[in-house]
């Protein structure tokens, strides 16, 4: 949202969070921003299944790499994984997966090419809660070093990837399937394990976004701003769809 509101001066969106509670979505309305994305960047309108990267990005290596940089925000996965049922979650994968076919393949060319990572790039037939078949796109990464180049090249920005970075950095592993409270109770030092914990208090989250911003640059805003962004967002969901976010930090 602070990204939004400083790139097109938009900052009154609307909000959708699904009954699962799992996801929201913010919605802005402007004709300038949808012209701009469509006549400047080229991007179609309506369904992006087959769109490509727009050239003023791709002729841009500096731009490249924020752009896969969100990419990975927005779409992919960071998770440690095992190479044996007992051992140790230590081993980093990166995973981005979209309909597009197009951009997947001019990312990973990128990727190669410029950066010289071992990246793999197929194509899956994926079911929708068995209604329909489509086609996915599956970018993935597997080696650590090329996950190393990846950090220190690119770089990481979703919160949820750089707790699990950070967790894997304290203990040399980080288990899957583990909460965001749970990451950032325990990296607060509010848990001594890493399982799932109470909302965590508003010092704690100052506090780790405070390392997460000195470490990796994000996120952007620091934890005040955030603070005041999530009582926010609840104001405004609460009056409208009678719901809040789910429950990071105790109130």
């Amino acid at each position: 949202m602070p990204t939004i509101a400083s790139a097109y001066d938009l900052h009154r969106p609307g909000f959708h969070i699904n009954p699962e509670m799992t996801w929201i979505s913010v919605i802005y309305q402007s004709k300038d921003v949808a012209l701009f994305k469509h006549e400047v960047l080229g991007l179609p309108n309506g369904r992006k299944n087959n769109i490509s990267i727009p050239v003023p990005i791709l002729s841009d290596d500096d731009l490249m790499k924020q752009f896969a940089r969100e990419i990975l925000a927005t779409d992919g996965l960071l998770g440690f994984y095992t190479a044996g049922r007992n051992g140790l979650h230590k081993y980093p994968r990166i995973q981005i997966k979209m309909r597009t076919g197009p951009l997947i393949g001019q990312l990973a060319h990128f990727l190669r090419d410029e950066l010289g990572l071992s990246v793999s790039h197929r194509s899956e037939l994926v079911a929708h809660d068995g209604r329909s078949v489509s086609h996915q796109e599956i970018l993935q990464i597997s080696n650590s070093q090329d996950i190393e180049t990846w950090r220190k090249e690119i770089g990481f920005s979703n919160p949820s990837h750089i707790s699990r970075l950070m967790v894997f950095e304290t203990l040399g592993e980080c288990k899957p399937r583990t909460s965001v409270v749970g990451r950032l109770s325990f990296l607060s030092g509010r848990s001594a394990k890493l399982v799932t914990s109470a909302p965590i208090a508003p010092d704690d989250l100052i506090s780790v976004v405070s390392t997460m911003r000195k470490n990796f640059g994000f996120p952007r805003i620091d934890g005040n701003e955030i603070l005041w962004l999530i009582n926010s967002i609840n104001n405004r969901l609460g009056s409208n769809l009678t719901r809040n976010l789910p429950k990071l930090v105790e109130q």
